[in-house]
């Protein structure tokens, strides 16, 4: 009796949730079969409405909208008016409008507005101006996404007399820049009759399914879990009220799945409970050797980092100290430094994800494969790449490793570094202590095929780097409050920390740490690494700034202007102006694309930038071996002129010309060489 009672409790409950999960099962296939409808519906509509858009921009001078804007319309005005018309009625589109959004964002001017004649509606006239105050957020920043990121972006209404697609599209002038927006509004008249022809069958089969999916699932539940599971319940009550005998009920199960694995697991328990104190006893005799081992294995690991202080004897030119504390007896953690030649110096701090034994392990290789690839490869970026793949590769558990690398020229004083997820360094650099910022990329071995992106700065002799790992700021005092990064910018800060070596630095920072834990363990491991570039006498000038030349060789290609620039902001002094610095990326802008679209046409070939800031005066030099091109040779545009009367091309050198102090070309060697040059007070 009392079986039954069980078995029709624990039927009840299966069954149940059998139910639950149909149900379930059944709302999600509704639910993501219609998504997919949706999705493959908008898809088109989105698609179809921005080619009509992308047809309306053919028609529209965008040289002309300002003149319209003030002067009004004219005869290409109407051409254009009328061609839209025609657009909007043979394309079944309600409307097509092209406004020209106020910076503030506050309003919005039309400059063509077409109504399809269908539509209860009247087109705004050109010069009507519609307040968007009524706006909401949502709306204003994807006019902004528009305008300033040159998007494209398709808005979808759904209401129960039917549907329509919003595309709205940037309209850019001869200079990229966009001057208006455009919106082509399409109705989608099929939308409910595809949703009611689509709702009904898919509806009706995925009931049918998960009905019958009941009715199986219940049967075999009956049959072939609860029954014998029933069994087992009552041998292990047996087993426990006879000290480890069986009844030898459980022979009856011939199920060769886990319930019958469980019966003979049952079955074997009882031998193994007399085997279980014997065992336990080897067992800790076993602990104690392991634990004999990992004390080796703390010492190999020790001395698998470097140890030598200073480095090199023969390059003075770094000053340098490092230390990893483990937080169990092999930890995770691990820096290296080594000369790839006798000019280039690289250092690496990295965190193994995970303690113990299996991050001592990952280590181990992580740091094999980087030294490795540091001698085949010429930057972190590249080294990085690298090692993420070997890493990746076989990697079922799963660990990862993050990981700041940088490779100095100590002729220049040019640090290039890369940053795969890991805590940003501090900097000394001119007495001023901060964090060197970077967007990190993601850690290595988490995914393959992950870009990693270098990054460059200048420094100088007496300039110094402070890389430490997460074990630092993550150290928790008894009152489970972390150490955190300020604290460890204001120990750094503090004017004894200006004076003192980097082994000095090193404990002094460990000794800050140790009165703040004040006792409590510690969780994660601690690792630091503080250099100092002591450099060559020749780096400075008599002013104290860079006096020789950084320089980046780079293939001349657009997608590459983001890179010209970080590499010249790194030369800018840090209080330079956000509108200098517009002006400058503006120049070298013009300057570097001009190489890409003529120095080397068909072919791509490379540029060579070099910059430096001497003498509160920014001198940048571009240096291709392309065709003979002299673009500050082009007269100057005739501003006076409109814009339809102008000759195209030509602004872009004029405005190099205005905003910098010197502009100079010559042809030597083979080479065009432009030179530019800005004062920065």
């Amino acid at each position: 009796m009392k079986r039954k009672i069980h078995l029709s409790v624990l039927s009840v409950k299966l069954l149940a949730f059998a139910s639950l999960f149909g149900i379930f099962m059944f709302a999600i296939i509704s639910f993501m079969s219609y998504k997919e409808f949706k999705k493959q519906l908008e898809g088109v509509y989105g698609d179809s409405t921005k080619q009509f858009a992308q047809t309306a921009i053919s028609y529209v001078d965008s040289e002309r909208i300002s003149y319209w804007l003030t002067e009004g319309n004219d005869g290409l005005w109407d051409s254009t008016n009328q061609r839209l018309n025609e657009l909007t009625e043979t394309a079944e589109i309600a409307f097509i409008y092209l406004t020209v959004v106020a910076p503030d964002y506050t309003s919005r001017t039309y400059i063509f507005d077409t109504v399809n004649s269908l539509v209860a509606s009247e087109p705004y006239p050109l010069g009507y101006v519609e307040s968007l105050a009524k706006k909401n957020a949502v709306y204003i920043e994807n006019l902004r996404r528009i305008i300033e990121n040159g998007e494209s972006l398709s808005f979808f209404s759904y209401k129960k007399s039917g549907g329509h697609v919003t595309t709205s599209v940037p309209v850019r002038d001869f200079t990229g820049k966009v001057v208006a927006v455009l919106s082509v509004v399409k109705p989608m008249k099929e939308v409910e009759a595809y949703i009611h022809n689509y709702l009904r069958p898919t509806l009706i089969a995925a009931l049918v399914f998960t009905l019958l999916f009941i009715l199986l699932y219940a049967l075999s539940l009956l049959l072939s879990v609860i029954k014998p599971l029933m069994l087992i319940i009552d041998e292990t009550t047996h087993f426990a009220e006879h000290h480890g005998e069986l009844s030898g009920v459980l022979k009856k199960i011939k199920n060769r799945d886990e319930l019958g694995l469980l019966a003979k697991s049952v079955e074997k328990m009882s031998g193994d409970m007399n085997r279980y104190i014997s065992d336990l006893t080897q067992a800790t005799a076993e602990r104690e050797r392991i634990g004999a081992e990992l004390n080796v294995a703390t010492k190999i690991q020790a001395e698998m980092l470097p140890r030598v202080f200073p480095p090199y004897k023969n390059h003075p030119e770094i000053s340098l100290f490092a230390s990893m504390s483990p937080a169990k007896e092999v930890g995770g953690d691990f820096y290296d430094f080594f000369m790839i030649d006798d000019d280039h110096f690289t250092v690496v701090v990295a965190d193994v994800s995970g303690k113990g034994v299996p991050a001592a392990l990952f280590m181990v290789v992580a740091k094999t494969l980087l030294k490795e690839a540091a001698f085949r490869f010429k930057t972190p970026a590249e080294i990085f790449d690298h090692v993420n793949r070997a890493l990746c590769e076989g990697n079922e558990s799963g660990l990862f490793v993050t990981c700041w690398m940088a490779i100095l020229e100590l002729s220049t004083g040019k640090l290039t570094f890369s940053n795969a997820g890991h805590t940003a360094p501090v900097i000394c650099k001119g007495g001023e202590v901060s964090y060197l910022e970077s967007k990190p990329n993601l850690m290595l071995a988490a995914m393959e095929g992950i870009p990693y992106q270098n990054h460059e700065i200048s420094i100088l002799p007496g300039d110094k780097l402070f890389l430490y790992t997460d074990g630092v700021t993550e150290a928790t005092d008894s009152a489970n409050q972390l150490y955190g990064e300020e604290r460890l910018l204001s120990v750094l800060k503090r004017d004894e920390a200006f004076k003192m070596s980097p082994k000095e630095i090193v404990d002094f920072v460990r000794k800050d740490i140790d009165g703040f834990v004040n006792g409590a363990d510690q969780f994660d491991d601690i690792t630091m690494l503080e250099m100092e570039f002591i450099g060559n006498p020749d780096l400075k000038n008599e002013n104290g700034g860079a006096a020789k030349m950084s320089e980046l060789t780079i293939t001349a290609e657009d997608c590459n202007i983001e890179k010209v620039n970080d590499f010249i902001h790194s030369c800018l002094p840090e209080n330079c102006s956000p509108i200098l610095i517009n002006k400058i990326d503006l120049a070298v802008e013009e300057i570097f694309v001009n190489i890409a679209h003529y120095a080397y046409t068909p072919e791509v070939g490379e540029a060579r930038v070099s910059a430096a800031f001497a003498d509160n005066v920014l001198t940048m030099i571009f240096k291709d071996k392309g065709k003979p091109f002299n673009p500050i040779a082009k007269q100057d545009p005739d501003l006076s002129l409109s814009a339809e009367e102008r000759e195209i091309g030509g602004l872009g050198i004029f405005l190099t010309k205005k905003f910098m102090d010197i502009v100079e070309y010559e042809y030597a060697d083979g080479q065009n060489i432009l030179t530019i040059k800005k004062a920065i007070e």
